[in-house]
This record gives C-alpha cells, structure tokens and sequence, in this order.
C-alpha cells in the first residue's frame, strides 16, 4: 500500500523548490500579465494642478452665496479655460470663467458651478445654487503624490494598471521571468488531434491541450511537445529534455500499471523524486521531483479531471511563486450548497466540481452529478472546486462549504 502525503506537505515541498527566476525590462506594451518586479511610483503629483472636474463656470465661493432659482447671482464672464489652455485668467469679485472638464483653475477661483446650474446671457452668467467652496474642483496631488507607490511589486498587470503605469510615464517596465513549461501526454492508445484512428481502442489526446492552455492562463511560457508512446527508450528521449526547461510536466505513465514508465525513468534523467502519491481525490498519483538547479518535474495523472485538479492544487502555485506573483493560490470562498452531497469513500480530501452563482447577494454551489475523474464534462460544466473535508461523507443542502474558484471573477 502507498503511503499517501497530505496535501498541505506536498504543496508545502512545491513552494519551497519553486524560485523566481530573476527579472527581465519589457515594453509597456507587452507587459499584460506580467508580474511587476519593482515598485512603480508617480513622477509627478496626480493630478498635476488645480483642474475642473465639470464643465462650467469657475467662480469664487463667496461671489454665489445664498444663489438660488429665485435670487440668481449675477458675474461678468471674463474668458474661457479649456484643457490644455494657454490662457490665463485672474477671477477677482464679481466675475467667472467658462471653464471645461480638465482646464485649470484660473487664478483666484476656489470652485467650479456646473453648466446646468447656470445660465448665460449678454456676457454674465446666473449662478442658480449655493455652492461650498472647493465644489467639483480636482486638486493638485489629490490622487497621488510625486515618489508615490501606484503599482506594488509582485501585482500581475492588468489593463488598469497598464493605464497607470503608462500615466506615470513609464514606457518600460521590469518583471519577473516567466517560466518555460515543457509539456508531453504519454499512452500508446493517445491520439493526436486530426490523426486518424488506425486501431480499435484509440482515444483523442486532451490533456497536453489542456495543460498547455492552463499553463498559459497561469502565466507561464508553455511548449507543447506532444503525445510519447509507452516505449521505455522513445520516454527516456523524451525525459532528457527536461532540462531545457523551467518546469516540466508529464501526464500518464505514474500510476502503478506494468506500462508506467515515466515514474522509472526520470531517475535516470537526474531527476530527485520528492512525494509520489497525495492524499487527494481525485489526482492521487501526482509524482513531484526536481532537477539541476531548480527544475520541477511534475507526473500527473493521466485522467483528465485529476490532471486538471493537480495542476490547479500543485502546479499553479508553484508558477505563481516561480513569477514573483503575490497572490499565489486560486481564490477560495464560502458558499451555500443548494443539493446533498454523498459520497462512499471517506478517506481523502475530495474536490468535487460544481458550480457556483450569486443570488440576492449570497453564493450558491451545486454539485456536478458527474463526478469520476475520467468525465471532462464535470469541468467544462462547473466553475470551482467544492472542497469535502477527510472522514465527511454527506454535506447537506444548505450548509456552508469552502469552494476554489477556477478563475476570478466566476
């Protein structure tokens, strides 16, 4: 009998042979989902002066106390500010510029009195409401100041924050490296996509596919190398390559058939075995190693939801951490389950796949009813994991269970 490892060991043996692998400068245009390997701050106050956030009239408060629809106040319009003006305007007692969204304050106004408050004849304009003073006036350094941190390091960038860093002028950034991920499907009865079936039994290859879309959704540098047959000499080939990458993933071949080979053979390619089995279901046979100076070897099963669900438990947080990213882990939240669960076998943590929605303000969660490791449906149809703790056998409709979202937001 295996010995099974807890999962919390074997991720724990993950993130500490995961290292980053140093930083690279990226223009600012290739630099969506990177991770920020420095802190990005301000080269000026934001904003950088006195600026409306309205169009209308820029006024002194005290000019249109006690304005009303009844009792307007009366300025002279002395000129206008639009943004980017190279006009310059002093407002003294009794009198307003016309101002637009983004012009600087004239000197002497202390607010700005929206158009619609207002109206304008025979060069005055009638100022229907009190105002406070500072009222739709954006000042100087009110978003942030000059040396101030606007993106932290370790945030993956995102088209918000390529807005900011593009608004503290920075045309190049510097990121962590992204790992190269190297990733092979094994099974004499794998076909690949559009090869004819020659032999009864043959089934199409999905899990290099897979892998390789979620090692990019990740943020890795994924490289397909394809579907190896179950020949020791063709996988030990195959397994020598491994040091031409970062991470390196294999699926099939590490369970306990005559035909495994990978679990054999990786030895011989200097790679030093770390956990085999994790007491998880599914995903049990997961077989972690690493080699040279920090290359990480994962064997994941060859059922497609295992292989799935010991990427997002094992090998996401160890790109995460691997990319500087803060944020390692895929997110987990409560939510209420909406349907029993039941099931047979007790003795490991399950992550069964279900789907979650918001309703009136709560998450809810149903089981997929599919829930065997070989039906890709149940991924395809759900959008979390539903977390079902060791030695629990039946969760009923309305109690509160942990779920792993598959992505943020669901």
């Amino acid at each position: 009998m295996k010995e099974l490892m807890p999962l919390e060991e074997a991720l724990r043996i993950v993130l500490e042979h995961a290292k980053p692998l140093g930083t690279e400068l990226v223009f600012l245009e290739n630099a969506l989902g990177r991770i920020l390997a420095e802190d990005v701050k301000s080269d000026t106050d934001k904003p950088l002066f006195d600026n409306s956030a309205m169009d209308g009239y820029a006024v002194r408060s005290e000019d249109i106390k006690g304005a009303s629809e009844e009792s307007p106040k009366v300025l002279k319009v002395i000129g206008e500010h639009t943004a980017g003006t190279k006009e310059t305007f002093k407002v003294e007692k009794g009198t307003a510029v016309k101002i637009y969204t983004g012009a600087p304050m004239p000197e002497g106004a202390d607010t700005v009195v929206p158009v619609e408050l207002t109206e304008e004849k025979n060069g005055e304009v009638y100022v229907k409401k009190e105002l406070k003073e500072g009222a739709n006036v954006r000042k100087k350094g009110e978003d942030v100041k000059e040396g101030e941190v606007v993106v932290k390091k370790g945030t993956q960038i995102r088209p918000y924050e390529v807005g900011m860093i593009a608004f503290v002028n920075r045309p190049i950034v510097r990121v962590y490296r992204r790992p190269k991920v190297g990733i092979v499907s094994t099974g004499d009865e794998l076909l690949e996509l559009g090869e004819p079936q020659t032999r009864p039994f043959q089934i199409r290859s999905s899990n290099h596919h897979m892998l390789f879309s979620l090692a990019k959704s990740a943020g890795a540098e994924p490289h397909l190398i394809g579907i190896v047959l179950d020949d020791p000499e063709t996988l030990l080939r195959t397994l020598k390559n491994c040091h031409q990458y970062d991470i390196f993933i294999t699926t099939g071949g590490v369970s306990m058939g005559e035909k495994d080979y990978v679990q054999y053979l990786i030895k011989e390619v200097g790679v030093e075995v770390k956990f085999h089995w994790v007491r998880i279901k599914p995903a049990k046979p997961v077989l972690f190693g690493t080699y040279g100076e920090r290359g990480l070897f994962f064997g994941l099963p060859g059922n497609p939801v295992s292989c799935a669900v010991a990427f997002d438990l094992l090998v996401y947080p160890a790109i995460r951490k691997i990319m500087g990213a803060r944020e390692i882990f895929k997110r987990k939240v409560k939510a209420e389950l909406v349907k029993d669960f039941r099931r047979r076998d007790t003795k490991r943590r399950e992550f069964a796949r279900v789907r979650v929605w918001e309703e009136n303000g709560s998450l809810l969660c149903e089981p997929h009813p599919k829930q065997q490791s070989h039906m890709l449906t149940s991924l395809v149809e759900s959008n979390a994991y539903m977390i079902v703790p060791e030695g629990v056998g039946e969760i009923k409709r309305g109690e509160s269970v942990d779920v792993v979202l598959f992505s943020d937001p669901f």
